[in-house]
């Protein structure tokens, strides 16, 4: 709200802020037109007396998807659940092709229009059809993109995020589960436009517009984890070499020790122990490999999941870790980070993408580190790494690295708990938050309502 009392106008201020002219966006982004349209609408007709704006859902649509179409909805989950998967999802889209066909209808134009709600039941049983809908449409949003259907995927996430927009403000009975789903859908929307190289631009504006309506707890759109902490900490995205603690400078001064191990734990008949990152050989980081191109990102785990019972391999730089950042031991153990040696060859990217949650930061220990051609950006600010010197910042932003030489990169990576989660009981429920989230998100992919 500005200090003059009027209501923002929230599609000027996203439009205004583009790194893009709207022109210039990818096909890919036209769906989100209607949307930028609809959170506008939503902000400023703010005091309707029991009025919404609808993008073409009337009771009508409503009707006519959730309730005349409902066989084929019911005869989908039962081919779903006798595993006949993709029986099930051609069921599921044409029980919901009657709702995109209508959308198609204007897809130049601002296509809402006023009706009155006549009563509290009127508005409550609209409410509840309209987030069925919208579950459904989420629900085969995630099939599609598993099944490369991208474009169609997130027109129903738009579609999706639409519906659970004009509701919002409509039901108080539901306002938790419509804040639940619309959490999803703007996740999902968003990390569809990270993946593909020529949209990650997007992803920034798909944030704005979720900031815009209060969801994911983002307040920032390049910091997009999967799980922002419930406790609010301060996110800084590089954290400055006079800002250090006081670990940084002792482990800094043995820097030389650790690189000796890691060249023994390199060299050829030691290989075996080395694994590529997001290949599933330790419990974190599944998904790592999605970010990588080029020749190779491999990592020999110190602490955490799939590492060694023993420091035999590593006793030193095993030693000065549990002495000097215990705190990234004790993430490593419970399951929500560890400790690597990294290895990025050289002719290879990590991708531009945010990390799962803003509960740790992440330190590298520059091993070794070609001349040139081989940098880091965090939160679009570049930085170089240097032998026997450690980088410190919060992987929740966005971050990607280059290595363009032809000679690997080494690290020792490390992540440990925020700062600010001083207290055990609080680093663990922040934790077990995130983990039970991250657990629901993927049941949600395989389990149609």
């Amino acid at each position: 709200m500005p200090r003059d009392g009027h209501p923002v106008d929230l599609g000027s201020l996203i439009l205004g802020g583009c790194i893009l002219p709207v022109d210039q966006f990818t096909v890919a982004v036209d769906a989100l037109k209607p949307l930028l349209d609809l959170i506008k609408c939503q902000h400023c007709e703010n005091g309707m007396d029991y009025e919404y704006t609808s993008w073409l859902t009337g009771d009508t649509m409503i009707d006519l998807v959730v309730d005349r179409h409902n066989t084929l909805w019911q005869e989908g989950l039962r081919q779903w659940n006798d595993h006949n998967y993709l029986v099930a999802m051609k069921l599921f889209q044409n029980y919901l092709s009657p709702y995109k066909e209508m959308w198609c209808l204007y897809p130049n134009k601002n296509p809402f229009y006023i009706k009155h709600l006549n009563g509290p039941d009127h508005k409550k049983s609209f409410c509840e059809g309209a987030l069925q809908l919208a579950k459904r449409l989420l629900f085969c949003a995630y099939c599609e993109m598993d099944g490369n259907e991208i474009g169609s995927a997130r027109q129903r996430l738009v579609q999706c995020l639409s519906l659970l927009i004009t509701i919002q403000p409509l039901e108080s009975s539901c306002k938790e589960e419509v804040r639940i789903h619309m959490d999803d859908a703007w996740m999902e929307l968003t990390l569809s436009m990270e993946e593909i190289p020529s949209d990650r631009v997007v992803a920034r504006h798909v944030a704005t517009m979720a900031l815009a309506t209060k969801s994911c707890g983002w307040t920032d759109p390049l910091q997009r984890p999967g799980f922002m902490s419930q406790v609010q900490l301060n996110s800084i995205p590089f954290i400055a070499r006079e800002k250090h603690p006081n670990w940084c400078k002792e482990l800094e001064a043995n820097w030389k020790f650790i690189l000796e191990e890691y060249k023994l734990l390199a060299k050829p008949e030691a290989q075996y122990n080395w694994h590529d990152v997001g290949s599933g050989q330790r419990g974190s980081g599944h998904d790592d490999h999605r970010v990588v191109s080029g020749r190779s990102w491999k990592e020999y785990v110190l602490f955490g999941s799939g590492s060694k019972e023993s420091d035999c391999d590593a006793p030193m730089t095993k030693r000065l870790i549990k002495k000097l950042v215990p705190d990234a031991v004790s993430l490593a153990q419970m399951g929500g980070g560890e400790v690597i040696f990294s290895r990025l060859a050289g002719g290879t990217r990590i991708n531009a993408h945010c990390g799962t949650t803003n509960i740790r930061l992440t330190a590298h220990l520059g091993l070794v580190v070609p001349e040139s051609d081989c940098h880091i950006c965090v939160a679009d600010e570049w930085h170089t790494w240097e032998t026997g010197h450690i980088m410190l910042f919060d992987d929740s932003f966005e971050h990607e690295v280059i290595n363009d030489s032809d000679k690997d990169r080494v690290v020792l990576l490390m992540r440990l708990w925020h700062p600010e989660l001083l207290q055990e009981q609080q680093r663990s429920d922040a934790l077990v938050q995130a983990i039970n989230k991250k657990e629901k998100s993927v049941m949600k992919r395989y389990h149609p309502s």
